[in-house]
């Protein structure tokens, strides 16, 4: 598990941050595409593997990500073209240190 401030966790271990983001489009609502959207997720550098969660009931996506590495607006930039093939894009919502 990837949690702020517990101790053990990875998320501790590295000043990371977890963002938030509405996803907006229509998406199948099946493992494969859920799979799909969090593997695209992952794939910037300065994203933590394993991170990334998709829920279909919200439409949202959260992932862990260091921000000494790269921006909050970069991580969104680069998923937002990713994510273009599926005709699906980002909307922040939060960030939790």
């Amino acid at each position: 598990m990837n949690l702020p401030g517990i101790p053990g966790t990875r998320a501790h271990a590295a000043p990371l941050r977890i963002a938030f983001f509405a996803i907006d489009g229509a998406f199948e609502p099946d493992k494969p595409t859920i799979r799909a959207i969090e593997a695209m997720a992952e794939t910037p550098f300065s994203v933590a593997k394993g991170s990334a969660r998709v829920s279909v009931e919200n439409a949202g996506l959260s992932l862990a990500f260091d921000p000494r590495r790269v921006a909050f607006g970069a991580i969104q930039r680069i998923l937002d073209r990713k994510l273009a093939a599926l005709r699906l894009s980002l909307l922040p919502m939060s960030l939790i240190d």
